[in-house]
């Protein structure tokens, strides 16, 4: 299996990752990868701001599309990552799983409480 180096900065065209749209950019190249048999290795490299919600997009939705054993042997450890990156891409990981396992139960009670369904879409 090949280890592919995945360059965040380059992928968005800068060191601002902060909208979703952009998070799926990165989503698709992961993917790829993943589908092709490689692994990928996020990079970090001149990353100056980042939300969860462009994690959530690059990374947490792989959680819905692979299982986590896959994603284990598919995901190489992250380069050029700094302690702030890590924490915010832990706090995402951990989210997937919980949302990813059981889902149908977390949209019930999202709508329950706010009586809007959760559009995965938007």
């Amino acid at each position: 299996m090949k280890t592919i180096s995945v360059p965040i900065s380059v992928i968005v065209g800068g060191g601002i990752c902060v909208s979703a749209s952009d998070g799926h950019k990165v989503f698709d190249v992961i993917r790829q990868h993943i589908v092709n048999g490689n692994r990928a290795a996020l990079s970090f490299s001149g990353v100056t701001r980042m939300t969860t919600a462009f994690l959530n997009a690059a990374v947490g939705q792989l959680y819905g599309d692979f299982d986590e054993q896959k994603i284990r042997q598919h995901l190489a450890p992250p380069e050029d990552a700094e302690d702030w990156h890590l924490v915010r891409l832990k706090i995402v990981v951990d989210r997937a799983k919980i949302y990813f396992n059981d889902n149908n139960s977390i949209d019930s009670i999202f709508s329950s409480i706010t009586g809007q369904v959760n559009d995965k879409n938007s």
